[in-house]
This record gives structure tokens, sequence and C-alpha cells, in this order.
């Protein structure tokens, strides 16, 4: 989860003041982005709107970090690879960067609008800590890429967990569309908790208390399903985050890097109507439980999960079978 994938060299983060605008009902209130007051680094209160939607994620087997943000009061859009672990490097024969194992969700813990200044546990928790994930939803493109050979599963790297319980009193963001006309033009967010205060490299600060960083700048291409950007800075265990534009809604979801910069899943109109159906309909949820030895009806795809819980072979109306034993 820490690992982002793709990594290349970036600038580091520097520590400023962010403003917000207070929370006024359950949906966030839009921040109107101005560059002379919306500086790049730590957020100071996390309990305003848009911050207040972002979550940390936190692997209690692991000990792995990531993000993501709540999009319904019970439903967390993050990142695929979040949710998913990779397999140890002996027991592979086939080399992937994209991991295909599933995470038990129960292990996830989902701490909405992590943060505080003091320390205390309102600060901490604004929205209380008794949040885990229940199943989670993948899709079936993200799988047929990751089992390819040296496949990017980058346009498909996203993710819903649904949570045992709605996240009582925090808002919520709503999902919009990255234009071709907003290239180098539109000012956008990406917003999250890296583990690392710089491009990733194991001589950087870490984020000892976890803080939320955020940054802005601008997208520089779009790329099959995938927003490229070169100055908007996210690291190590950045992964899951939103990517935000003016108005507040969810374009993109931070996926990974590489020497090219960085770059985000993107919320398109085939992406949005997917998580729509996920969000209401849980016939397609995923846990290991309900997973381990059998094929998955995954839209028009059929996906096997082996006896760890790991993806291994995907059929379906637009693919011949691919398998990774």
């Amino acid at each position: 989860m820490n690992n982002i994938k793709k990594w290349g060299e970036l600038a580091t983060l520097t520590l400023a003041t962010l403003l917000g605008m207070q929370l006024t009902d359950n949906q966030a209130s839009a921040y109107v982005f101005d560059t002379a007051k919306f500086q790049k680094g730590q957020v100071p209160d996390t309990r305003r709107s848009p911050f207040s939607s972002v979550v940390f994620i936190v692997d209690g087997e692991t000990g792995d970090s990531a993000n993501g943000v709540l999009i319904a009061p019970d439903t967390v859009l993050t990142a695929a690879h979040v949710v998913l672990r990779q397999r140890d490097e002996s027991d592979r024969t086939t080399f992937s960067d994209w991991p295909k194992q599933l995470i038990n969700p129960s292990a996830l813990s989902i701490r909405p609008a992590y943060g505080g200044e003091s320390g205390s546990t309102v600060e901490r928790y604004p929205f209380s800590w008794h949040y885990h994930g229940q199943t989670v939803a993948i899709p079936a493109e993200y799988f047929e890429a990751a089992l390819r050979p040296n496949g990017d599963a980058g346009d498909n790297d996203i993710a819903l967990i649904h949570l045992n319980q709605p996240v009582q009193g925090a808002p919520i963001l709503p999902l919009g569309e990255f234009r071709p006309q907003d290239i180098n033009r539109s000012i956008v967010s990406a917003i999250g908790f890296p583990a690392t205060l710089g491009p990733g490299n194991m001589n950087e600060p870490e984020n000892q208390d976890d803080r939320m960083y955020a940054d802005y700048g601008t997208v520089s291409a779009i790329t099959g399903r995938q927003l490229l950007t070169t100055n908007i800075n996210w690291s190590h265990g950045s992964s899951g985050g939103p990517l935000l534009n003016s108005f507040n809604q969810v374009i993109g979801i931070v996926s990974s890097s590489n020497a090219y910069g960085n770059f985000a899943t993107r919320i398109d109109s085939g992406l949005n109507c997917w998580i729509q159906e996920r969000m209401h309909e849980h016939d397609q949820d995923l846990a290991p439980e309900n997973s381990r030895r059998r094929w998955r009806q995954l839209g028009n795809e059929r996906v096997y999960f082996d006896y760890n819980g790991e993806a291994t072979a995907i059929v379906g109306q637009k693919t011949q079978i691919t398998s990774v034993f």
C-alpha cells in the first residue's frame, strides 16, 4: 500500500498553510482555489472541507498505509492496489508490478479526516475511529491488465471499500470528469497522507505524525484513462488519495509515478457508471472468504481466485483465458 508504483524523481513537498471552508452540511462545500492562498503543504485543520472527506487507511495486518475519499457515508473510493497485496517474490513465476491478492477488508482501519495538531483523540479522530472495511469492489479490467506480463492496470486502478457502518457527520465529495480542454489550464489538487515528505527515496524525511498534505497544479496530459501531472507532488504512501478539481469534485485517484511524472486514474464516464452501480449493487463485492477457490463474475468477466485469494485467471467476452500460476 505504501509502495506507489513506477516511481521517478520528483520535487519534495514544502510545509505551508492551507485554507479550507467551514462545513455546512453533509455535502462538502466547494473550495474556491486561490493560488495566492492555497499553498502547497501540510493541512492545518483536517475538519474543514474538502479535507474532511479524505480518509487515512491503515492495514492492521501489515501496518501499511494509504488513502481514500468518502463518496457516500458508507463508501470509500481508493486505488485498487491499495486493497490488494503482491504475492511474495519467491512464490511468483511471472513478474507483475500490480498486486492481485485480496486483503481482508476487516483489517483495513478507515480514519476519516485523521489529523489534528494537539494529538488529542477528538482532533485525531473528528468522526470517530470505529470504521473498517467490509467488502471491496474492483473492476475486472484491473485484473485483466494485472494478469498480463508487463500489463499496466493504471487505467482501472480504482476500488470501492464498503464500510462496516456509515461515517456519521462526515461530508462526502461528488464525482467529476476532467476534460481534454482542461489540460494545462484548470487547477487541480491532490490530498492525502504521504509516508515520506519527498519523492520516495529512503533518505527522505518520514511523515512521522501521519499528517495530511495537499498540493495543487495542472494536468499535463491524458494518457488512456490516466491523468499525467509533472507539477503536483505525491510520494510513497500517497496511493488512493483523491485528485480534485476547483469544485471539489473527485476527478481522479492517485495511482503511480515514473520518470515522466505522476499518474492518477481518471474518473471518466465509464468508471463513473461502474462506481454508481457498485455503490448500490453488492453482488460483485469481494472478500477472501467469498472468493477463495472460486470463479467470481465481475461484469462481463469471470475472475478465478486461488486458495490465497489471489486472482490467477480471467475469461470473458472481451478476453481469452489469461492466467498466472
